[in-house]
C-alpha cells in the first residue's frame, strides 16, 4: 500500500528526489481510460459468475438429488481441472479452439465448414476460457447447500398441491442461498482480476484490469502506479462484496 503512495519505492532506480508522499499514482489510476478497462472487468466477471450460475446450478442439483451412488464420480470430474494450473488449461484451449485447434480439425473433416472458424483472441473467446476455468468454484458451494436440503421439506410441498417448479422457487432455492452466494463471491472475485485467461485467448486488443497491472508492474517497471491501480481494484472489490453480502443477508432474513 505505501508503495502506491510513493513513500516506500521498490528500486533505488525509482527513487524521485524531493517527493516522499503523493498522490499523483492514484490520479493516473483513475484516469478515465483505466476506469473504463474497469468496468470492462467488472463486466467479464459479472457475465462469468452469472453464466456459471446457469450451468452450475443444474449440474448441482443434479449431482445432489440424482446422483445417486455415482455422486463422487460426477463430483471428481468437476474437480479434475483444479489438479491443473490455469497456465496449462490455458494452452489446452488454446489448443482445442485455435485456427488449427482440435474443434476446427473435427468441423473441417465433417465438411461442416470449408475454413476454420475464428473461435480466440476475442471476448467471446475469453469469456468461455472464464466460464471453463470458474465453473467449480460455483458448483462445489451448491451442492454443499443442495446436499443439505431435506427432500421431505418437498414433498410436503407437493403433497399440498404445489408443482415442481413452485416448489423449487419457494423451497430449493431459498435453502441453496448460502451455497449460490458463497458460488458467486468464489466466482466473481478471482474473475474481476484474472489475468491468464484474457492473456492466452484474448490476445493483445482485450485489455483487461489483471494485464493493465501485470503491465504496470512488468512491463512499464513502474511498481507505484501498479500498486495504485492494485489498490484501487481491491476497494472496489471489497466495497462490491461488503454490498452484496449485506443484501444477501437482508435476504435471508426476509
Amino acid at each position: 500500500m505505501a508503495v502506491s503512495f510513493g513513500v516506500i519505492l521498490p528500486s533505488q532506480s525509482q527513487i524521485v528526489r524531493g517527493e516522499v508522499f503523493t498522490l499523483s499514482y492514484y490520479q493516473q489510476a483513475l484516469d478515465p481510460l483505466f476506469l473504463k478497462i474497469l468496468a470492462r472487468s467488472l463486466l467479464l466477471a459479472l457475465s462469468t459468475t452469472v453464466a456459471c450460475i446457469l450451468i452450475g446450478y443444474p449440474a448441482a442439483y443434479y449431482i445432489a438429488f440424482k446422483g445417486g451412488r455415482y455422486k463422487n464420480l460426477l463430483l471428481l470430474l468437476f474437480i479434475l481441472p483444479l489438479w491443473v494450473t490455469f497456465l496449462l488449461r490455458g494452452y489446452a484451449l488454446l489448443t482445442l479452439l485455435g485456427p488449427e485447434g482440435v474443434l476446427n480439425s473435427i468441423l473441417l473433416n465433417l465438411g461442416l465448414i470449408r475454413e476454420p472458424l475464428y473461435m480466440i483472441y476475442n471476448e467471446f473467446a475469453v469469456l468461455q476460457g472464464m466460464v471453463y476455468g470458474y465453473l467449480p468454484f460455483m458448483i462445489l458451494p451448491l451442492y454443499a447447500s443442495l446436499e443439505k436440503v431435506r427432500k421431505i421439506y418437498i414433498e410436503a410441498s407437493r403433497v399440498m398441491g404445489a408443482s415442481s417448479l413452485k416448489a423449487f422457487w419457494k423451497i430449493t432455492l431459498p435453502l441453496s442461498r448460502p451455497g449460490l452466494v458463497a458460488g458467486s463471491l468464489l466466482t466473481f472475485i478471482p474473475a474481476a482480476g484474472e489475468f491468464i485467461i484474457p492473456s492466452f485467448l484474448g490476445g493483445p486488443s482485450e485489455v483487461y484490469i489483471g494485464t493493465m497491472i501485470y503491465s504496470a508492474f512488468i512491463s512499464a517497471r513502474n511498481w507505484n502506479w501498479g500498486a495504485a491501480l492494485s489498490m484501487v481494484y481491491i476497494v472496489m472489490i471489497l466495497v462490491g462484496v461488503l454490498l452484496y453480502m449485506k443484501y444477501s443477508r437482508e435476504e435471508l432474513r426476509i
